[in-house]
């Protein structure tokens, strides 16, 4: 519980800062500015990967690790972090001529540095978050997200733009990297050995393959949307997709980042294990399914008010990724069934079969509008949790039907939310975006802690008992 809290300390002050930092820059800049970068995520995120290695995970999951494990560990990271480097400033003119945006060249290699400087901290990382130590990161990430957000907004204020998003992303991964290397208490030793790297890549190789994969996968609509469309429908589809995910993604890393240590001391206990994923799945539903739906109902109203009228595409979009984004949650609980069993095989094998059911999808949706790829993204999402299902959470008795039936009281209240919200919004004579956002979230949260209330929900009087403990 103390993980967790400290995790959530440091996800939710830094997003907030994020938050923030992004309601301010948008004013200031354009969706195409955004797009500029967005053409580039994919191509970053996976350089990160690769430096990464998986060797975090598999620090993790080791718990107890000698420092052999850990500086062999950081060795890799690093070397593989600098080849990285080099290859995306030798490439970054073909990644512009085929984008045909010639500015990308000198952003790419700017940007790319972040590869650099990521490589240097994963092993730090990656014992802190064995020892659930959320206290120490939390320190690190807040200094580099508020340090970022102070030169990011004077960098779009003073006519910067594009680069004024080069700056903040750079500012936050050198001030965080030198937070992290004072307050952290583990130092690298020049030891390589093969046996660590051996045992280390085994199991972290199958993890780094699934992730680059993932985040292929999810960066391939960027790439897509970016060389179909154009820089501002993937300015707008970027927005859209981050201010999703501050609500599921951030709920999950939270919960995850704490509890997965904690599991993996489970594996051996079988219906000690089951019970701890269920109880799992029930709280993601229970908190995140109103999030989405509420964020789905509000959407076009809330990016006017916070973003601007010249960001309403993004709502648009918005209102359709959000109902994906519910189930983002559960797919990440059951797949994490694999992690902890440590069947990465099988979970290679799941995010293969996922990510190619969403990639069919945007294959199919993509003649037909950004609008429509976004609608793939739902369908995507609900056959990546069947997939999930059947190969994840069944393996510890938790089944389709037994996990319908337990998110089953969320859904409901959540779709009898989100009905109550539109149709405020429809009979609501006032046309002010704040006037709008407020009520909405005001009747969203009486509808659903009504219901809850009202049907005697399980899930309330659980997180009620386990927040005041």
């Amino acid at each position: 519980m103390k993980g967790a809290a400290w995790s959530a300390v440091e996800r939710l002050s830094v997003q907030g800062v994020q938050f923030a930092t992004l309601v301010v820059m948008a004013r200031l800049l354009t969706p195409t500015d955004y797009g500029l970068v967005g053409m580039l995520a994919i191509f970053i995120t996976i350089g990160q990967l690769i430096a990464d290695g998986g060797f975090s995970q598999a620090i993790i999951r080791l718990g107890k690790h000698t420092e052999e494990d850990v500086s062999t560990a950081f060795l890799f990271n690093i070397g593989v972090g600098g080849i990285l480097y080099l290859a995306l400033y030798v490439t970054a003119p073909w990644i512009a001529e085929f984008y045909g945006e010639p500015k990308l060249t000198d952003l790419a290699r700017v940007l790319s540095l972040s590869v650099l400087i990521n490589s240097t901290l994963v092993v730090h990382r990656a014992i802190l978050t064995a020892h659930i130590d959320f206290k120490t990161q939390a320190k690190t990430t807040l200094a580099g997200a508020l340090s970022s957000g102070v030169v990011g907004v004077w960098m779009a204020y003073a006519g910067y733009g594009v680069w004024a998003i080069a700056g903040l992303q750079l500012t936050n991964h050198v001030v965080t990297g030198i937070a992290l290397w004072i307050l952290s208490p583990w130092r690298p030793r020049m030891r390589f050995a093969k046996e660590s790297f051996s045992r280390l890549f085994g199991f972290g190789s199958r993890i780094m393959a699934s992730d680059i994969f993932e985040t292929f996968y999810n960066n391939v609509y960027m790439m897509t949307i970016g060389k179909v469309f154009t820089a501002y429908s993937l300015g707008c589809y970027t927005r859209a997709d981050q201010l999703g995910e501050f609500a599921s993604t951030n709920v999950t890393r939270i919960v995850k980042r704490a509890t997965f240590p904690a599991l993996c001391s489970l594996r051996d206990e079988p219906d000690r294990l089951a019970g701890a994923f269920s109880r799992h799945i029930r709280y993601y539903a229970f908190i995140i399914f109103p999030l989405m739906a509420g964020l789905s109902a509000i959407a076009v109203p809330f990016i006017e008010l916070l973003l601007g009228n010249q960001w309403l595409y993004a709502a648009m979009l918005l209102r359709i990724l959000a109902i994906a984004m519910m189930l983002f949650p559960l797919i990440s609980v059951n797949l994490m069934v694999l992690e902890v069993l440590g069947d990465s095989k099988r979970y290679l094998r799941l995010q293969l079969a996922s990510k190619s059911v969403g990639i069919l999808m945007l294959i199919v949706m993509l003649p037909f509008g950004l609008s429509a790829v976004c609608c793939g993204l739902v369908v995507t999402a609900a056959v990546s949790l069947l997939i999930a299902i059947i190969g994840g959470g069944r393996r510890i008795g938790l089944g389709l039907l037994v996990q319908a039936k337990a998110v089953l009281p969320s859904l409901l209240f959540s779709a009898a939310m989100y009905g109550a919200i539109l149709l405020l919004l429809y009979v609501l004579p006032s046309e002010d975006s704040a006037v709008r956002v407020v009520l909405g979230i005001i009747a969203g949260i009486l509808v659903y802690l009504g219901l809850a209330l009202a049907f005697r929900s399980r899930d309330l009087r659980d997180l009620v008992t386990l927040i005041l403990k």
